[in-house]
């Protein structure tokens, strides 16, 4: 047996309730002296964001105008926030679009920064190499082991203000890492099994408003991308980032729209793996299973979750088949036929 196995660069990751409180010994062994919050509006309004300010024991600038996609604008106001204060650690406190914005500055102005992520939703970008941005309604990014955050802080209590369909959403977005995970044939065998125990987490905790739910969620989403530097995500998230950008969707709707269909394509190219995941979630055999259940168990778990979104309520309509399929990645064919009809589902 051959095989490979990167790790990122993260050096900890601390988790629980009341796992913030550890930004302060953080900053203090690594002597950082000027931190740059990066967050959005929504979160710098919280009181959990609140509490960190009142307690933090170093100076820190604040940049709370992140918002979702990361425009590239944003990220040049946050670069310049870093530059002029000369700071030396950024803190980022939010989404996905907050973590990436985050990485990019320090892609970008400072690769030796000091990156503490604390999550607000399950995007899981904290546990990535990957920075999405936006320019002109167009998705593009960068990937680079180095801009990992090394400390990460999952911390239930931070995401008691969260909207419920972000927090919900999201979750079907670290759903559809694990199963785009799943169908990449050459993953270890230990990036397979968190994937699965991030899928049975999710189903069984996602509805729940309790904290420790809330934790096994943010697991799940660690879980989710357990080996993301070794393999790339699938035409679900594809989708995602062009009809995302172009017509303003949040990453985790775009993940609901898309995930349920896709996973009925996968069933047909990839079955025993769908068989994997239904008999993750039904408790029955694998081999007793039918490859679509898992596309089914998918959106009957939408359902009862309430998150039946469709593109066209952002407006996409069948003539944008075209568009979306020029932006997507290592497109095939039967690409456009999926497209359309994830467009005719609506």
């Amino acid at each position: 047996m051959k095989g490979e196995f990167n790790y990122l660069p993260i050096n900890r990751v601390t988790y629980g309730k009341g796992s913030s409180g550890r930004i302060n010994s953080i900053l203090s062994e690594t002597k950082k002296k000027k931190v740059l919050i990066v967050t959005s509006s929504s979160v710098s309004k919280t009181g959990a964001f609140n509490k960190i300010l009142n307690t933090l024991g170093t100076d820190f600038f604040i940049m709370n105008q992140i918002t979702q996609h990361s425009p590239m604008e944003e990220i040049e106001h946050a670069v310049e926030m870093y530059r002029n204060n000369s700071c030396d650690s950024i803190l980022s406190i939010g989404g996905g679009s907050v973590t990436d914005a985050s990485k990019v500055v320090k892609y970008y102005y400072d690769i030796n920064a000091l990156h503490i992520a604390i999550p607000t939703t399950l995007s899981a970008s904290e546990f990535s190499h990957i920075a999405g941005y936006s320019i002109g309604g167009e998705k593009d990014g960068i990937r680079d082991k180095r801009i990992a955050p090394q400390e990460v802080i999952l911390d239930p209590d931070m995401t008691r203000e969260t909207p419920e369909k972000l927090w919900r959403s999201t979750g079907i977005r670290s759903l559809d890492h694990c199963v785009e995970t799943l169908i990449h044939g050459e993953i270890a065998e230990i990036s397979k099994k968190a994937s699965l125990m991030g899928i049975k987490k999710l189903f069984d905790n996602l509805e729940s408003d309790d904290l420790d739910s809330k934790l096994q969620c943010q697991i799940a989403s660690w879980y989710s991308y357990f080996q993301v530097y070794d393999s790339s995500m699938g035409i679900s998230h594809n989708i995602g980032k062009v009809v995302g950008a172009k017509f303003e969707i949040p990453h985790g709707i775009t993940s609901c729209i898309t995930l349920p269909v896709v996973m009925k394509y996968y069933a047909r190219q990839f079955p025993d793996v769908m068989r994997e995941i239904a008999s993750t979630l039904s408790g029955k055999n694998a081999q007793d299973e039918d490859p679509e259940n898992a596309s089914f168990l998918v959106q009957e778990f939408l359902n009862s979750l309430n998150l039946n979104d469709t593109l066209s309520n952002y407006g996409v309509k069948i003539t944008d088949a075209e568009y979306i399929y020029s932006k997507l990645k290592n497109k095939e064919p039967w690409h456009m036929d999926l497209i359309k009809e994830l467009i005719r589902e609506t």
